[in-house]
């Protein structure tokens, strides 16, 4: 193995790597992934590889050196004695991306003759013996519809069925999109019949497999199907098949019964009715089979749902209002989060969260208890059943806490500041215990120290403790626009759908104005009516702040 890497001249070869090493360091390193055996660590292994791939990338495409590694790679990748083959699979099909990418500069450097060359030897991992090694090689053929069906006529394998059956639906539609030679659609044709023939089959994973592929050829297929797709989704037997099975490109690890139910809901969101029965179908199956992780499955595509289409609230509302009292803390815990962002529409439920204060539940992957999303919830209901404690439960977690990390677009605790500026009716209640919070903070210089001071400014209250000099900045407001540009701002808006940070500004602008031109009006009423949620937020300020432009584009609309 690896005869000739010798006669390569690897230090007349560009510098490699983000330090710009001596290309010297690829044979280096492909001879340690050759000499790799069983007793190998992993840690090593993974060391090697992610080291490999640093070396044969470059910003704009491949370094050279890579293109004269590209032979040795094929071998190693070949040979079922290299260690953890599937992983060197899944760096050259990286590359080779990361080439095409590159266009011209691939070109340049010999990459993209090279690849020519040495791909079809590559192809031949599509019969190995080993499925994990034909799985990763539907990487080097992704996008070829002719090779996939190949693939798929000749595969015995669930998994590489599985992701046979994803890739090639997705290579069809592009195929399609771009205009592809294939005389009469002959290639799209048959990757219908295949589909339409698993969706009719009798193997209940490939069958919601077969929906969900055939989706990018035909987006209305997941619609006509949902039944079938709620069906077998729910049904508790089959859950644990879909987590041995259900692999996609470039994904080290399967799906499992509630992200694929997941994707599902993605695709039915086309259509916000059918999407909301379908995730009520799924809470409805969770408790029917007393199936905590259905519920919550059926939780997350609810919210979901609701960071985007307003018009799904109702639903949601009674859904979430529904799980309240639910065994399972992280159930509790999103069902209250859900009322929490809905404000003044969970009224009807308060009496339900005050019942929850003290519930100590958790989420997994979540700051905050059951109880906090509860008492949020209330406060933006306006109910004083909220208030007591409520700083002192807002700060005590920060006290002990080196920092907060969170993901965008999840259910999450909300910043202190976020539950408090809005309260501005309950100061006087309020504000000695947020001075004393403040006293406290300043003290230890801790992390809320600016939070507290924007919420007594936003209250009118000074922001300064006693022995304080140093005024505290007004908060920043973007200056106001001439009319003209306020229009053009808010009609350009309304046409493309992007949010625009100007927006709220321009909103402003107008209220100030007498009278508002026929075309303006006629774009905020539709852009007021259509069901979407008006904010580029997809975590809970999407809904703070979709109230609050709401709330301008009324003031706008009022005037003559």
């Amino acid at each position: 193995m690896l005869e000739g890497l010798d006669a390569v001249d690897w230090r007349g070869l560009e510098p490699v790597g983000p330090d710009r090493r001596s290309a010297t360091a690829v044979p280096k390193v492909l001879r340690r992934i050759a000499r790799a055996d069983a007793t190998t660590g992993q840690e090593a292994v993974d060391r090697a590889y992610g080291e490999l791939q640093d070396l044969l990338w470059t910003p704009e495409g491949v370094s050279d050196a890579g293109t004269a590694a590209l032979p040795f790679l094929v071998d190693l990748a070949l040979d079922p004695g290299t260690v953890a083959r599937a992983d060197l699979v899944d760096v050259l099909a990286g590359v080779a991306d990361h080439a095409a990418a590159g266009g011209a500069r691939a070109a340049d450097s010999g990459w993209d003759a090279a690849w020519r060359l040495h791909r079809p030897r590559l192809q031949r991992l599509l019969d190995d013996p080993d499925p994990v090694i034909r799985r990763a090689a539907l990487q080097l053929v992704e996008g070829r519809t002719a090779l996939l069906l190949e693939q798929w006529h000749k595969e015995t394998d669930p998994s590489v069925r599985v992701t046979t059956l994803l890739a090639m639906g997705e290579a069809a539609a592009a195929e399609d999109a771009a205009g592809a030679e294939d005389p009469a659609g002959a290639k799209a044709a048959e990757v219908r019949a295949v589909l339409d023939a698993v969706v009719h089959g009798e193997d209940p994973v490939l069958r919601v497999a077969g929906v969900i592929a055939t989706a990018p050829l035909d987006p209305q297929a997941p619609l006509r199907d949902c039944p079938m797709l709620l069906e077998l989704l729910t049904d508790p037997a089959l859950a644990p098949e879909f987590e041995t099975v259900w692999y996609t490109l470039n994904c080290e690890y399967p799906y499992d019964r509630d992200a694929v139910a997941a994707w599902a809901v993605h695709l039915l969101g086309q259509d916000t009715m059918v999407a909301t029965s379908f995730v009520a179908g799924l809470a409805e199956a969770g408790n029917r089979t007393d199936d905590e992780g259905l519920r919550r499955c059926a939780l997350d595509a609810a919210w979901r749902l609701l960071v985007v289409r307003p018009s799904v609230a109702a639903a949601v509302l009674q859904l979430a209002a529904g799980m309240l009292a639910d065994p399972d803390d992280d159930v509790r815990y999103k069902a209250a989060h859900l009322l929490a962002v809905s404000g003044r529409g969970a009224a009807p439920y308060a009496d339900r969260l005050a019942a929850l204060l003290d519930d100590p539940g958790a989420s997994q992957f979540f700051d905050g208890t059951v109880g906090d999303h509860a008492r949020w919830a209330l406060t933006r209901i306006g109910d004083p059943r909220a208030l007591p404690d409520l700083v002192e439960r807002l700060v005590a977690p920060y006290r002990d806490m080196p920092s907060r990390g969170y993901v965008l677009g999840d259910p999450r605790q909300p910043d202190v500041a976020d539950v408090l500026r809005p309260l501005r009716a309950h100061s006087a209640v309020l504000l000695p215990a947020v001075r004393e919070a403040l006293r406290d903070e300043v003290a230890r210089n801790g992390w809320l120290v600016r939070d507290l001071r924007d919420v007594l400014q936003a209250w009118g209250e000074n922001p300064l403790l006693p022995g304080e000099n140093e005024p505290y900045p007004r908060p920043w407001e973007p200056p106001s626009m001439e009319p003209a540009q306020a229009e053009a701002t808010v009609l350009e808006y309304a046409a493309d759908g992007q949010f625009l940070g100007a927006f709220s500004t321009a909103l402003a602008s107008l209220a100030r104005h007498e009278r508002l031109a026929p075309p303006v009006r006629e774009a905020l009423t539709a852009l007021r009516a259509a069901d979407r949620r008006l904010s580029a937020y997809h975590d809970y300020r999407a809904f703070l702040q979709d109230e609050e432009i709401r709330a301008q584009i009324d003031v706008v609309l009022a005037l003559p």
